[in-house]
C-alpha cells in the first residue's frame, strides 16, 4: 500500500468506529512519521509506546510502581525520565476510556513484543473495546496488514510467561508474534545468531559493528544501544 493509504484507512475506519477511538504508534519516531506525513486525523487520539520491553526485567503487574523500577533500572534511566519518556505519552491510554483501540507496529521483534505488552496491559485492565492491529513496515511507511480486529484473551498469559518469566508457552497468537517471541527468547543466548556474529567481527570498531549489525538482524529491530550492550558483554566475558 502506498503510504498516504495511511490516512485513507482511518477515514474508512472512522464510518465503522465512530469516536473515542485511540491510535497507539510504536515509539516517537513512528509519531513523528505521522506528523510530518499528515496522518494525523483531528477526530482520533493519538500516543506512542516509547520502550524497549525486549531489553531487561520486567514485571508482572504492568504500569504498576514495581514495573516502573525494575523498567527504571533495565533501561538504565531515571524514575522522572522514564514518567517523561514513557507514562506520561500514555497517560491517555491510562486515565481515559476509548471504544476502540487501534495498533499501529512493525513485525519485527522489538515492535511486537512492545505490542505484547500493551495487548497484556488491555487484559490486565479489563478492556471491553475493539482492538485492531495494522502492521506497518517502518523503513518505507508502507501498510503491510490493513486494520483487523484482534483479541485480547490470554495476552496476559503469554506476557507473564514469555517476557517475565523467559519461558516458551504453549497458548498460541498470530504468526509474526509467535515469530517475535521466537527470537526473543533466543537472542541473548550464547549461542544465538546475533552473538556468533559480534564474536566473529569482534575486531571491528564498535561503531562499525553496530553498523553491520542493525542492516544484518533487521528482524530483531534492536536499536544502537542495546548492540552497544551486547558487544560490551561478548568483550567482557
Amino acid at each position: 500500500m502506498k503510504t498516504n493509504d495511511i490516512y485513507n484507512i482511518q477515514e474508512e475506519m472512522f464510518k465503522k468506529y465512530e469516536g473515542d477511538v485511540l491510535h497507539i504508534l510504536n515509539g516517537s519516531f513512528m509519531m513523528e512519521e505521522f506528523k510530518k506525513n499528515k496522518w494525523i486525523n483531528e477526530k482520533y487520539t493519538y500516543i506512542s509506546f516509547n520502550e524497549a520491553m525486549c531489553w531487561g526485567e520486567v514485571y508482572e503487574d504492568i504500569f504498576s510502581d514495581t514495573f516502573i523500577k525494575k523498567r527504571v533500572q533495565a533501561l538504565n534511566t531515571t524514575i522522572d525520565d522514564y514518567k517523561k519518556i514513557v507514562l506520561n505519552q500514555l497517560e491517555p491510554l491510562l486515565t481515559n476510556k476509548f471504544r476502540t483501540i487501534v495498533l499501529w507496529f512493525g513485525d519485527d521483534m522489538f515492535c511486537q513484543i512492545n505490542m505484547l505488552t500493551i495487548l497484556a496491559y488491555l487484559e490486565q485492565c479489563n478492556f471491553g473495546g475493539n482492538v485492531l492491529f495494522s502492521m506497518v513496515n517502518e523503513i518505507t511507511n508502507e501498510v503491510v496488514q490493513y486494520p483487523y480486529e484482534m483479541t485480547i484473551k490470554g495476552c496476559l498469559s503469554i506476557y507473564r510467561s514469555v517476557i517475565c518469566k523467559k519461558e516458551m508457552t504453549t497458548e498460541k497468537f498470530i504468526p509474526v508474534m509467535d515469530k517475535a517471541v521466537s527470537l526473543y527468547l533466543s537472542y541473548r543466548g550464547e549461542n544465538s545468531e546475533i552473538n556468533r556474529y559480534i564474536t566473529k567481527n569482534i575486531s571491528k570498531e564498535n561503531s562499525e559493528l553496530i553498523i553491520d549489525l542493525l542492516k544484518t538482524f533487521p528482524q530483531y529491530g534492536l536499536g544502537d544501544l542495546q548492540y552497544e550492550a551486547l558487544i560490551r558483554d561478548i568483550k567482557m566475558n
